[in-house]
Order: C-alpha cells, then structure tokens, then sequence
C-alpha cells in the first residue's frame, strides 16, 4: 500500500513532468524534420544530381560535336542519365533513348533558354512523356558568344523520392527504437531522483556557509524547487558581490591604464608587476624590458632606489624629482611612492608615479632667462641715460661740447630701448596671431636686391663682400613681401655683424622642390658651438652674452625671423661648424597658380 502511494506521488510530480518533456521532444523532432529536414534532404540530394549532371555535361562538350553523337549512348550510360544533342537552332541532333529525327524543337525549352544566356541552365519539370518529375540541365558547346549547340542531360527524380523516403524510414524507425529505451530511462530516473535531491538538500547548508557552487535553476513545486531557491539566494549574493569587485576592478584597471603621469605597482619581492602605457612611452623601453625587473633594472637610476629605500624604511609617501637618461636626452621626472592600501588575503604592494616635469622645467628656465635678460636689456640703456642726465643736472649741461656728446648718448640708448619695445611687441603680435599677413605671389629675387643694397653700405664699411648666385627657374614664392624683406634683412643684418672685417657673405636661392624654395644666407664668421644651436631663437639668447651688445642687437631678431617663417608655413634651419662660419637656410613655400590650387573648384 505504501509503495503504491509512493508511486502514485511520484506520479504526479516529476514522472509526468520528464515523461510529457519526452513526448513534447519527439513531437519535436519529428515536426522538425516534416517541416524542415525533409525540404532540406530533398533539395540537398536535388542539388547534387544537378552538380553531378551539369559536371558530366561540361565533360562532354569539351568533346567534338561528332564524338558527342556517336558516343552518345555509351556518355548516357556512364552519366545514368538520358543525353541529348540540341544544335544553336534548337534541333535535337541525337538522343540517347529516341530519334532526335522525331522530336520537337527544343529552343524554347527554359533549360536551353538560361544556357543560352548564362552558358548553363537547369530546370525541374513534370514530363508528360514519362509522366514524371525530370530534372534538366543543359550545357553550352562553345561559348556565350560563339554556341555552336547544346549538351542536354536528364534523370528522372522518382528514383530520387524513393531514396529520400527509403530514409525517412530509417530515420523513424530508429526513433522509435530510441524511443523506447529513453521511456524505461525516463521511468527509472524519475524513481530515483528523490535520492540524490536528499543528498544535495544536505549540500545548500555547505552553500550558505560561503561555499560556492555550481548555479541551479529549476521551476517547480517538488524537493527541486525548494532546493532551487536555497542555491538562487546564495548565489545572487555571490553573483551581486562578484560583480561589484568586477566594476571596481575594471574601473581601476581603465583609471590605469588613461592615466597622462606613468605609474607602476611593486610586489613583495621589490619586482613590477604592472605598468602603464604612459610610463613606457616615457622611458621609452620595451614590454619585457620593464615587467617582472627591479626599478634599478628598469631605470638605472641610483636617486630613484634610494627614495624607495627610503619609503621601505620610514613607510612614509617620498616625493622625489630624479633625472632619467643621458645629458642630451635627459628627462626630468617628480617620482611619488605610497603604498596601495592593504586587502585581506593579499600581498602589501607599492604604487609609483611617475610625473615629467621636463618641459615645466625648460619653461620655468626659459622665462627666468626671459626676465633676466629683458630687465639687463632695459636696465643698461636706462642706467646709461640716467648718468648722463644726472651729470648735465649737475652743471655739465653749460658745458656745449660735452652737452652735445651727452644728449648724443642719452639720444642712442633711447633709440636702443625703443628698437628693444618695437621687437617685443612685433614678436608679441606674431606670437598672438595679431600680425596680419598679406600673403601673395612674390617674387623673391626682387626682394634679395632690395636687402642686398640695404646692407651694403654696413658691409662695405667692413670691406666684407657679398656675393649673391640666383637661379634663373626660381618660382614665385607665397608670402607678404614686407615680412620676407624683413626676415632676409635680420638673417644678412647678423651675417654682416658677425663676419671678421674682409670677410664674405653670400646668398644663393635654388628651387628645393615643385613646392619649396630655399634661400641660404652663408658668411664666414666664428661659428656657433652645436650644442647652442637648438636654442638659437629663442628670446635673448646669445652665444656670447656681450658680443650682440657690442654690435647694439637686442638678442630678438632669430626670434622673429623664426615666428615669421612659421607664419609662412616655412622653416629655418641653422648649420655652423665652429670656426668656419654659419649658414642660415629658409625655406619658403612656392605660390601655386590659382587654375592649379587643388582645392579650387
């Protein structure tokens, strides 16, 4: 009795459940292959009749017309299927089961149209001569443009359906046969599940003890439900936890890696663990030449491990500025050293970053050089003017010759501070963008004539020689005259300064490309050491802090002329082996003809 109501509460809990999930499977499949398989086995076995029909009719139109038609019975034979030989017309030539004699033409058959057209054709129709589905393929002999005839092949598709449904037989029976057995599993599985629901029940107070399993879903009213809530809410607890740590994670990760300042993280073992990009391209080493090394390993910088000995020691934040690389490459970085904040089960790590104050560095000494230089520029000729009116207040103003000499000074030193005001302010304009160029076709051995004849009363007086040599193809140049003559008069203005008396200057201008021209100015003064010539044009400076003071320069023309280039869309470059003069090289772009401006019309 009890076994029975044992069975019958079976019965109507999982038994129905996994027997009714059983014969909804079958009717399943069995709906699938009537509406989708069956098609798919049909076509499938059509298509590669056709395949093998059109594969044998390409074959035998490679052949001679003749060959096709004495050969004809036995190419049926080796194709199983009937062949026919239709020539351009549309009249059956041969046939490998009739008389061709006897039968229509075939011209306006669909198969023999498409080949016609597309060189090969197949179509499937219902022959009232076999009272059966046919399949047709047709070749082409020849080509599209030159068709001398047409290969035909045909097979009935009734040996096809056969085949097809000789399969669905086998396929159903076995299904049957599984069916059967899968019953008898279903029967036993449903018996004996209600053991290992036990077990697990037994399991779910592993699970609420922080274990964490394997998820279980499961909808129902029997032991399964139950033990189905029990692993949901300890694993949406562990899920919803899970998944925080993952966005703080990946937050931290993308925090990272889009930091600008490079930063790094040390293990236990003093090594880098990880990195970022911004650090690499800093120091500008490989992948494996930074991961898994010491920072000695990586920087060798003797400033930067003591600063982390010292953090290792005092277990404070160290802030140190450290210089990576070589003199002519070096950088200048703020280096920070804290330590990430502990969490339980891992290891203590130590978080560097890596800040580049190199260019902060090189500005703050530019605009103190700025300063310094300015302030002596305009404190030499005040103090100067100063004096000398003080000593005129004092009596000597009575005095007409040294009155005269004076006011001279005073009058000198006016005109140098001014010339100072007017180069800072041009150079403040070009800088903001406030001088307005007229940009226009110039013709620029015009303006060297006009800059040559400017200077040469100053290099004669030095007997120095200016020798010019201009090509005759040089090109219109785009730019405002005004500022080209400027520019050319500051670049022969120093050549002439800086050449020993007797010397030479020379200029020559020679078409660089189709889109540049090029004007050297070269003289044969002292020279510039190499390491000053990257910081010619910059404010003030000199290579010699007196020798632009002695000529009465006010250390800003190289300025200008570089703004100006750049205005241009130009360049300037310098070349000066010491000793053995300098040269000034320009490049200006060449005025493109309006009808040739890629960007009219």
């Amino acid at each position: 009795m009890g076994g029975r109501k044992w069975y019958f509460q079976m019965k109507s809990r999982l038994f129905y459940k996994i027997f009714a999930s059983y014969l909804v499977l079958v009717v399943l499949v069995i709906a699938v292959m009537e509406f989708y398989l069956t098609p798919k086995i049909h076509d499938t076995v059509t298509k590669g009749i056709e395949e093998r029909m059109i594969a044998n009719g390409r074959i035998m139109a490679l052949m001679p017309k003749g060959d096709i038609i004495r050969e004809i019975r036995e190419l049926a034979s080796r194709s199983e299927a009937r062949v026919t030989i239709i020539d351009a017309d549309g009249k059956v030539l041969a046939d490998s089961q009739s008389s061709g004699q006897l039968m229509d033409s075939h011209l306006n058959r669909s198969e023999i149209q498409e080949a016609r057209i597309k060189g090969q054709g197949v179509s499937q129709r219902y022959s009232r001569t076999l009272q059966a589905d046919m399949l047709y393929a047709a070749i082409v002999i020849g080509d599209k443009e030159n068709i001398k005839g047409y290969v035909r092949l045909a097979q009935s598709l009734v040996n096809v359906s056969g085949s097809i449904e000789h399969l669905y037989r086998i396929i159903y029976l076995t299904l049957f046969l599984i069916s059967l057995p899968s019953l008898l599993l279903a029967f036993w599985f449903a018996r004996n599940i209600t053991a290992p629901i036990r077990r697990m029940a037994a399991f779910t107070g592993k699970l609420r003890a922080g274990q964490r399993p394997a998820p279980m879903l499961m909808d129902s009213g029997d032991e399964l439900a139950q033990l189905a809530r029990d692993i949901n809410h300890i694993l949406e607890e562990q899920d919803e936890k899970v998944r925080l740590a993952q966005e703080e994670k990946s937050k931290l990760e993308a925090a990272f890696a889009s930091m600008v300042e490079g930063a790094l993280t040390l293990d236990r073992d003093n090594r880098i663990d990880q990195f970022n990009r911004s650090l690499r391209k800093m120091i500008g080493k490989r992948y494996e030449d930074i991961l898994g090394k010491t920072p000695m390993e990586a920087f060798r910088s003797v400033a930067l491990q003591d600063a982390l000995l010292r953090f290792r020691e005092s277990g404070q934040p160290v802030l140190e500025e450290i210089v990576l690389g070589d003199d002519e490459n070096a950088r200048i970085i703020d280096v920070n050293i804290t330590a990430i904040q502990d969490f339980p089960g891992e290891e203590t790590k130590i978080l560097m970053m890596f800040h580049n104050v190199t260019r902060l560095k090189q500005l703050e000494r530019m605009r103190m050089d700025f300063v310094a230089n300015v302030t002596h520029e305009i404190r030499t000729p005040l103090t100067a003017i100063i004096g000398y009116i003080e000593t005129l207040q004092q009596g000597a103003v009575h005095d007409p010759e040294k009155a005269e000499k004076f006011l001279q000074t005073i009058h000198n030193n006016a005109q140098r501070l001014n010339r100072l005001v007017n180069d800072l302010l041009t150079l403040s304009n070009i800088e903001m963008g406030e001088t307005k160029m007229q940009l226009r076709e110039v013709a620029i051995t015009e303006v060297i004539g006009e800059v040559l004849k400017t200077v040469a009363p100053q290099a004669a007086a030095k007997k120095i020689t200016m020798e010019e040599n201009l090509s005759e193809d040089i090109p219109l140049i785009r730019a405002d005259r005004d500022r080209v003559f400027q520019i050319l008069l500051n670049i022969l203005d120093n050549a002439v300064k800086f050449t020993p008396e007797g010397g030479a200057v020379k200029i020559t201008a020679t078409p660089k490309d189709a889109l540049t021209v090029v004007i050297r100015i070269a003289d044969t003064g002292i020279g510039i050491p190499k390491n000053e010539i990257s910081r010619m044009g910059e404010r003030f400076y000199r290579v010699e802090k007196t020798r632009s003071r002695d000529y009465g320069g006010t250390g800003l023309g190289l300025s200008i002329v570089k703004h100006l280039m750049a205005a241009h869309s130009g360049h300037m470059e310098i070349d000066s082996p010491l000793s053995q003069g300098t040269t000034v090289s320009l490049f200006f772009p060449v005025a493109i003809p309006e009808k040739e401006n890629p960007t009219q019309g």
